[in-house]
């Protein structure tokens, strides 16, 4: 969404407006969650907008209304995607910093899950006389769903205290990742691989297994025009087949980001215990059959990102899930909230698979 600083916005508009500047800080802020903010006149114009830039660095609202004089917050209006934090971290207080000023209301999207700041921010806005709104609570037009996956991983983190977990996959009309003989470059096209290389961006860390790293010697590095960033691999080795190559492994001669490698064990529940230990708190798992096959088994698969080009192997390929199995109807994994999207001549699919409030895994109908 585009708006000029003037246009009259309605509240939708304005929320609207916040989620796509949230969306600039994509690839910055982790472990923070995006956050977008918009900052309307007492007529409801346009004044300025803002968002969290970069981990440990000034959150939206501060971003939002460092320009703003006054005399033009007077009765100003402000829109947040996330609630304003209560608590003094890196950064002090938005909570705070906003009932210093004379604006006269605050919507924000999604409550905060961290304890520390749940319904504080709030709070502190209403002791000062500044109307608070819970935009879900005021709002006919539901934006939940968007608002819910600008930060889902960091939601998921403090709802369930654990890793939030992805799943990308490149396959075949037919589901198949790799001929039988295990060739595998390449199924999928230019623009696909490009948004792969934005997605690692958008998270912690890429995992893979150890029979993925001797077929292909993957680097698992971002390579986009667009992104700048280092980011961290592991590798899944229960029973140490790479120990004594790494170092002529690419992912062992890494210039830019780290590799951590994971050995004595499959236990797909112990690794994200293990990754949470290290401090990873969303991980996209690129591995191969075995790695998806045994996550997606596990239940333990959060959304999938499934690019599938228009070509066939047949009965000669390898398919992405061939370890995992569904004994009935019931049974079967049915993602929700799907999203498509065309890159070149593959078509992109993403979805979640399990409940982002209770982590249900959906199956059945």
């Amino acid at each position: 969404m585009r708006a000029a600083r003037g246009d009259f916005l309605s509240s939708a508009e304005a929320m609207r407006l916040a989620i796509a500047e949230a969306k600039k800080g994509f690839a910055h802020v982790s472990p923070n969650p995006l956050v977008g903010c918009v900052v309307l006149d007492s007529a409801g114009r346009l004044l300025s907008v803002g968002h969290h830039e970069k981990f440990g660095e000034a959150h939206a609202e501060v971003n939002a209304v460092k320009g703003l004089s006054t005399h033009e917050l007077q009765g100003a209006q402000v829109f947040v995607t996330l609630e304003p934090c209560a608590h003094e971290g890196k950064t002090p207080s938005c909570a705070k910093m906003l009932a210093q000023l004379p604006i006269d209301q605050v919507v924000y999207g999604l409550e905060d899950p961290n304890p520390l700041v749940k319904g504080q921010g709030a709070a502190i806005l209403k002791a000062a006389g500044i109307t608070c709104l819970h935009y879900q609570e005021m709002a006919t037009h539901d934006l939940k769903d968007e608002l819910e996956e600008l930060c889902e991983a960091f939601l998921w983190n403090f709802r369930h205290r654990g890793v939030f977990v992805a799943l990308k996959v490149g396959c075949t009309l037919d589901s198949q990742l790799a001929l039988s003989s295990g060739e595998s470059k390449w199924i999928t096209g230019e623009e696909s691989r490009s948004e792969v290389h934005r997605l690692r961006a958008s998270y912690d860390a890429v995992l893979v297994g150890s029979g993925t790293v001797l077929a292909d010697d993957p680097r698992l590095d971002i390579r986009h025009p667009e992104i700048q960033k280092a980011n961290l691999a592991v590798v899944i080795d229960p029973s140490g087949r790479l120990t004594s190559k790494r170092d002529q492994l690419a992912l062992g001669q890494r210039e830019l980001g780290k590799t951590l490698w994971i050995e004595g064990e499959r236990d797909p529940a112990k690794i994200l215990d293990r990754l949470w230990d290290e401090g990873i708190r969303s991980v996209m798992i690129e591995g191969g059959a075995q790695i998806a096959s045994a996550f997606l088994a596990a239940g333990l698969i959060n959304r999938l990102h499934l690019f599938r080009a228009p070509v066939l192997f047949g009965n000669q390929g390898r398919s992405f899930a061939e370890f995992f199995r569904v004994e009935s109807m019931g049974e079967r994994l049915t993602p929700r909230q799907i999203q498509t999207q065309n890159f070149g001549p593959d078509t992109y699919l993403t979805g979640l698979l399990r409940d982002p409030q209770t982590g249900v895994i959906y199956r059945g109908m």
